[in-house]
């Protein structure tokens, strides 16, 4: 697939308006001028809508991953598909051996895992792929990150997902033959800007 940037400028977005909070560089400058702070939030959750299961989203977060990844937290994933655990697994600059996989235990769902690994304290991110979040769990597990000092990371395909959502960080990702283009969009589901990182 051919990944070369191309830019989107819907609306401008206002950085001044974003919250002052510590970020990770993205480590993608295309990714980083999109981002209302710059980088991911070091506590803080993000939402990533994506077209289908098969779309490969890591790749925005891997620069970020690796250097996680040399910091002597846990990288915690929920319920990853394959794709997702080997690619993230298989990378050379991310520390394997900080990995966690978690799958929920019977009767608990991978949410309510999230907001445990999330209040935890014991990772630097984690990372869930997950089906319907309401409003409420929304703002539970952006309170849960904020408690444990983590990035929590939703992947999660468009058609599991309400228009409108409680978490403050959401991009859309597409991709076609020509490219991939990320989408920032507000928390009713509107796009504000959007461009495609490298």
């Amino acid at each position: 697939m051919n990944s070369s940037p191309k830019l989107h400028h819907l609306n401008a977005w206002d950085k001044q308006c974003a919250r002052q909070v510590p970020v990770i560089a993205a480590g993608i400058p295309e990714l980083e001028a999109l981002l209302p702070a710059g980088g991911w939030p070091k506590r803080g959750l993000v939402e990533v809508l994506l077209p289908d299961e098969y779309t490969d989203a890591l790749s925005l977060f891997l620069p970020a991953l690796s250097r996680l990844s040399q910091q002597g937290r846990w990288l915690g994933m929920v319920v990853p598909p394959y794709g997702a655990r080997a690619r993230l697994l298989s990378d050379p600059a991310v520390e394997s051996s900080r990995i966690l996989q978690i799958n929920p235990h019977k009767g608990r769902s991978g949410l309510w895992t999230l907001e445990s690994l999330l209040r935890s304290g014991d990772f630097s991110v984690v990372m869930g792929w997950t089906g319907c979040v309401t409003q409420l769990m929304a703002k539970r597990l952006e309170k849960a990150a904020g408690i444990g000092h983590t990035l929590g990371i939703l992947f999660r395909v468009e058609t599991d997902v309400v228009s409108t959502s409680g978490i403050g960080l959401r991009l859309q990702l597409e991709a076609d033959a020509t490219g991939r283009a990320v989408y920032l969009l507000d928390e009713r589901g509107g796009r504000l800007s959007g461009a495609a990182p490298a």
